[in-house]
């Protein structure tokens, strides 16, 4: 599962280039984010309409709103996809079948959280990072519908079982794509629903580390967002 990222930079320029968008300045209000939680508009990658294998960035709510919801509701129970499922899944199998409807979506680190040996301590989280703090992206699927005479753009992150330094926190992990070629083979329309999917895995476990974060992360706007989110 993933509850809770990050997305601390904010060098609009330097994420542009990794990830191959153009961040506008309202798009960078989803930069320099220390605790992202469902609901709320994240900073995607999205295959341009035009369908020529470039890309564009997107903000999209976490939570996938798929077209028969008939309330906003619906995603808070969509904020994860487990890709063993996704391509039997109702709301998920047809946008993976479709690359338009696949996406990147930017963190440099996720949350987990361990239980207090007192019951009645706050549960300690950890922040899960790449490369040493990296930034990287989540596959993703998105989807856009009408919602009160608007359009409504929304994502879900898919879901993986953990590698060896997640697991003993939690026996789910977000896909993290790992490296441009896996991006670009899960933005590609060449590639099918079954084959996409076949990308979705844990990733390798010696680039991932974990370091224990401020128990305030444990309530969603208890607290200004600032780099001490990050310190134990």
């Amino acid at each position: 599962m993933c509850g809770r990222f990050t997305m601390t930079s904010s060098d609009q320029r330097r994420l542009g280039n990794r990830f191959q968008i153009s961040i506008d300045d309202r798009q960078s209000n989803a930069l320099e984010r220390y605790n992202v939680a469902p609901t709320q508009e994240i900073l995607t990658a999205t295959n341009t309409p035009e369908g020529d294998g470039e890309r564009e960035a997107t903000l999209a709510r976490w939570g996938l709103v798929p077209h028969w919801a008939k309330d906003l509701k619906a995603g808070y129970k969509m904020i994860n996809a487990r890709s063993e499922g996704v391509l039997k899944s109702r709301a998920y199998g047809p946008l993976v079948k479709k690359s338009r409807n696949r996406c990147l979506i930017l963190a440099d680190g996720f949350f987990e959280w361990m239980k207090a040996e007192n019951p009645k301590s706050p549960r300690q989280p950890l922040r899960f990072t790449v490369d040493g703090g990296e930034p990287f992206v989540f596959a993703g699927l998105t989807t856009t519908r009408e919602w009160e005479g608007e359009d409504l753009t929304s994502c879900t992150i898919i879901t993986t079982s953990a590698n060896e330094v997640v697991e003993p926190v939690h026996n789910r992990m977000p896909v993290i794509l790992p490296n441009p070629d896996a991006e670009a083979a899960w933005m590609s329309g060449d590639l099918d629903a079954k084959e996409a999917v076949s990308l979705c895995l844990p990733l390798e476990p010696g680039r991932l580390s974990a370091k224990p974060a401020n128990p305030a992360l444990n309530k969603v706007g208890g607290t200004k967002e600032g780099p001490e989110l990050l310190e134990a």
